[in-house]
């Protein structure tokens, strides 16, 4: 399976990406998507120093693109920035939930980017696991990246 290249444009979280600023996810860039990609999605976790990972983010039916963009809203269905759909994450609301370290401590979120040949037939507002099982079968490519939020 050829693999994604994926890339944010930082290794340390912006503050508006955080939920100290204005809680907005953050741009990611995809590149070598083949062509015969009909959507991509989204898995967000993240790494606490203590504690374990947790889902922050489940976005999936996204156009295949080279550049998702900032700023999706928390909503089960989204037409903008691109259409989508989104699922519930672990903090128990729909869409993106930036890095919310303690003070003092740090947290990483790995953001893995999947390719697939199919729309998945989810529901608005699914979980992670249940998209995880959607994708088994049409998951032609795969990448991911770190970003790191320290306090």
């Amino acid at each position: 399976m050829p693999k994604l290249t994926v890339k944010l444009d930082f290794e340390d979280f912006p503050e508006i990406y955080t939920c100290k600023g204005s809680n907005r996810s953050p741009p990611i860039q995809v590149e070598g998507l083949l062509p015969d990609i009909k959507s991509l999605a989204i898995l967000a976790t993240t790494s606490p120093e203590e504690g374990p990972a947790k889902v922050a983010w489940v976005l999936w039916n996204l156009p295949p693109v080279s550049l998702i963009p900032e700023g999706f809203p928390g909503e089960e269905v989204v037409e903008s920035p691109l259409p989508a759909v989104q699922g519930t994450n672990d903090f128990g609301s729909i869409g993106y939930r930036g890095p919310c370290p303690k003070p003092g401590e740090g947290e990483a979120y790995l953001f893995r980017v999947y390719a697939l040949d199919i729309d998945l037939g989810l529901a608005p507002g699914a979980t992670w696991e249940e998209m995880i099982r959607a994708v088994r079968g049409s998951l032609n490519q795969s990448g991911e990246a770190i970003a790191f939020a320290i306090r």
